[in-house]
């Protein structure tokens, strides 16, 4: 399934209708240009999804960091299901395993496990409206002394078309390419993404890149008095069906300066 399928299948689960919250009716309409909240509200929901913004950025710091948060989120579903006793086969037709958190480097983020459509995968997103990890489920069961089916792994693929950083999918917001927001944004702003920009920038976890004319990964301009020009060159992984494919992006951003 492609990833407009995936994203449109998503969009109409059962359990996810009604919770209006989790559905923007708007997606960035340019790849240089992605719509913004307000100063104000963008400010509110960060100071709001501080937790969820570290799980996703530390997911992105690079392979220690993924398989940290992928470990955590693993166990919190397998304990959850084997304590409840639950049926594997019923794993998210219900409200089983919704509700729930999971605590990643004493930062806690909400977790919930949906079925698709199709009857035949699941879903779990981990985080909130604005900064998520959204990956499909492979459960692996394996069977018991007392003869009964408890669940002994879970696969996760990330899936960058539903994931979000600061509102913007992981598909939009880690392109291979350019993208230029000095035009689009508000200089205050203190954004997951770009935090992350400038965290990748001084520790390349997944090897050095230097993006098209730049001399280093991050370079800061003066643009007028107290606001510069930051451009980072990011290289960010990520785990998908038992591979690990990356984009490079060259980002540019206002902020003030030092």
């Amino acid at each position: 399934m492609n990833k407009l399928g995936i994203l449109a299948t998503f969009l109409f689960l059962p359990a996810i209708a009604n919770a209006t919250t989790m559905i923007e009716s708007g997606q960035p309409n340019s790849l240089n240009s992605p719509e913004k909240t307000s100063n104000t509200s963008l400010a509110k929901a960060q100071s709001e999804t501080s937790a969820t913004c570290y799980v996703v950025s530390e997911y992105y710091k690079g392979a220690r960091g993924q398989k940290v948060v992928s470990n955590q989120i693993e166990s919190s579903i397998i304990e959850h299901v084997n304590t409840k006793d639950l049926n594997l086969n019923e794993l998210g037709k219900g409200e089983e395993l919704t509700g729930l958190e999971t605590e990643i480097d004493g930062h806690s983020v909400d977790l919930n496990v949906y079925r698709d459509l199709s009857g035949k995968s699941s879903i779990a997103i981990v985080g909130d409206v604005e900064n998520r990890l959204v990956f499909r489920l492979g459960f692996l069961p394996e069977r018991s002394t007392n003869h009964k089916y408890k669940l002994n792994s879970v696969a996760l693929s990330l899936e960058r078309g539903m994931s979000k950083i600061d509102g913007i999918t992981h598909a939009l917001a880690f392109i291979d390419g350019e993208i230029d927001e000095l035009s689009s944004t508000f200089t205050d702003d203190e954004q997951c993404r770009r935090g992350l920009a400038k965290q990748q920038a001084k520790n390349q976890y997944w090897g050095a890149y230097v993006g098209p004319g730049l001399d280093s990964s991050n370079i800061l301009e003066t643009l007028s008095p107290g606001i510069c020009k930051r451009t980072v060159s990011m290289r960010t992984c990520y785990a998908s069906n038992g591979q690990t494919p990356c984009t490079e992006t060259v980002y540019s951003f206002p902020e003030r300066c030092d």
